[in-house]
């Protein structure tokens, strides 16, 4: 599956971190990971720093699928909001997927603190803007109340609030004081080079073709013909997930993202350079990164098509262009990357993680707009699954919810 069109930004910036093997020979372990990006790493140190024998596989390189092409926005907010959510599947369900994912974002700050240079995490806060009058009234206002509710740091913007500390218009906002971003691709290689210091085996361009769960364990067949056997197989592939599933549970969406050349300023590009995102759908978003670029993203499309999705490349690049210059005239955008990707997006915005069918196959997937905090809930689950030990949080992202 191509998730996304060549050189995205982080691995143009960063290289080939570390150099992996291929797999040539059969062999055991507790633990078999399914993909090497962010979603691995993080559970894959869960589990060996539990003491648990771990082999992770990628068909490609080491991070070069989704990972590398992620814009890394880390939200407590999911694409669903939080007064939908709770229509959805509950109150407390609700508010637990929401805290969550605030819970994610301390831990990864914790975690890329000691990663060298910090794996570009910087706290920032996230407006949610409305796109319309109508959305102010219908969307903005329930959230906030909401959120507030639910207990979150929140500040409700008026359209002059708006314009005075982020210098465009928009007829309300929500302003919410936790979020933050980060170099995704950056610290998923620290982390596997860390758990390979730990014990864990790591193989790239290996593929899965062919698996069979038993009572036991869960007997696998690579591309190659080679034979791992492994007492629990976690899927953590993104959204080639799917493929190890008999039905489809998310709908695969194309996605562009832009990232400008560093900018000269000398001062703030608008109130604690937030993350910036609106009610419309699709939704335009911004984010700065720690050497003073500008990430754009959206103009989704609803289809899986990489031939199709990268022709519009050009025409998404330049109105991805036109949607910043709207908000930010005075901010000299000069394009130095660009790139079309894909993300999945299930019924209610949550993941699945857990089992499908059976004890000894176990998912994470369905990320949609957050993926990196959802990898961190997902790493608590599998770890307690494997370990035969009761998790609260499990029951929100059960595939038979």
């Amino acid at each position: 599956m191509n998730l996304h069109s060549d050189y995205p930004f982080w691995m143009v910036k960063e290289g080939m971190k570390n150099a992996y093997p291929t797999l040539e020979e059969d062999l055991k372990t507790d633990v078999l990971i399914v993909g090497g990006g962010i979603s691995g790493a993080l559970i894959g140190t869960k589990l060996v720093k539990a003491g648990i024998d771990v082999t992770i596989v990628d068909k490609r390189h080491i991070g070069f699928g989704s990972t590398s092409a992620s814009t890394a926005m880390l939200q407590y907010e999911i694409d669903t909001p939080l007064y939908e959510l709770i229509e959805m599947v509950g109150e407390a369900a609700a508010v637990r997927s929401y805290e969550l994912c605030a819970e994610a974002i301390d831990t990864l700050g914790k975690i890329s603190a000691k990663v060298p240079g910090g794996a570009g995490f910087e706290p920032h806060p996230s407006l949610f803007y409305a796109s319309t009058k109508k959305d102010a009234e219908q969307l903005i206002a329930p959230e906030f109340e909401a959120r507030k509710a639910a207990g979150f740091k929140v500040k409700l913007l008026d359209e002059a609030a708006v314009q005075k500390q982020f210098g465009f218009n928009a007829p309300a906002g929500i302003l919410s004081e936790q979020g933050a971003h980060l170099n995704p691709y950056q610290l998923a290689q620290h982390l596997f080079s860390k758990m390979v210091k730990n014990g864990a085996r790591i193989f790239d361009l290996t593929e899965v073709q062919a698996w069979e769960p038993g009572q036991k364990r869960v007997e696998l067949t690579t591309k190659n013909g080679h034979k791992i056997r492994a007492k629990y197989l976690v899927v953590a592939c993104g959204y080639e997930s799917q493929n190890y599933l008999p039905k489809n549970v998310t709908q695969l969406n194309s996605t562009y993202a832009l990232v400008s050349k560093p900018v000269e300023s000398k001062k703030k590009f608008w109130h604690r350079n937030a993350l910036i995102w609106e009610t419309k759908t699709p939704y335009l978003y911004i984010r700065t990164t720690a050497d003073n670029r500008i990430i754009v993203g959206g103009r989704d499309e609803r289809f899986y098509n990489p031939e199709k999705r990268d022709e519009l490349l050009p025409k998404k690049r330049k109105q991805l262009e036109d949607d910043f210059a709207k908000l930010f005239p005075h901010i000299d955008f000069i394009t130095d990357f660009a790139w079309a990707g894909t993300f999945g997006e299930t019924k209610d915005g949550l993941p699945y993680i857990g089992s499908y069918n059976h004890p000894r196959t176990l998912f994470a997937m369905g990320y949609g707009g957050n993926g990196i905090t959802f990898s961190v809930a997902a790493a608590d689950i599998l770890h307690d699954a494997i370990m035969g030990k009761k998790n609260k949080d499990a029951e929100i992202f059960r595939f038979e919810r």
